[in-house]
């Protein structure tokens, strides 16, 4: 079962990863929770905590303000499994270009999704975002 449900996860993991490149805020709000917890830490341990309405309107004010500069986003699987309670867990990094350049902005999430109706649904949102790329590159 495990094996079939993490088969499963990794193919929903592809078409959620084509949605975000997709800049359509709809199709990224549909595949979270309306249970969705969210926490980004910044710079000086500072944390932002959020929920469904306000993931939904981050990605519409991320996706107008890179409209038309032709943006995407690039991932880097650290691990992708299933945990004990059946939720898919995927750890990641996650880099950026815009206008066909590399930015220097590097993310590492860590998302939790659960099967909901028959559709995988984002429940956690872990992001830790004051690294660099190029710096992380170098330390390889």
């Amino acid at each position: 079962m495990t094996q079939s449900l993490l088969d499963d996860f990794k193919k929903f993991l592809l078409g959620y990863r084509a949605s975000w490149n997709s800049l359509n805020a709809t199709s990224m709000s549909f595949h979270s929770s309306k249970d969705l917890k969210v926490r980004w830490a910044g710079p000086e341990a500072l944390t932002s905590d959020w929920g469904y309405k306000e993931a939904a309107e981050g990605w519409k004010q991320a996706f107008q303000m890179y409209e038309g500069r032709n943006p995407k986003w690039h991932f880097e699987d650290v691990l992708v499994e299933i945990n004990n309670q059946q939720e898919g867990v995927a750890v990641f990094w996650v880099s950026f270009e815009v206008d066909g350049k590399m930015t220097e902005v590097k993310l590492l999430f860590v998302e939790s999704f659960r099967k909901e109706k028959d559709e995988w649904k984002k429940i956690r949102e872990y992001v830790e975002n004051s690294f660099s790329v190029f710096s992380s590159i170098l330390n390889r």
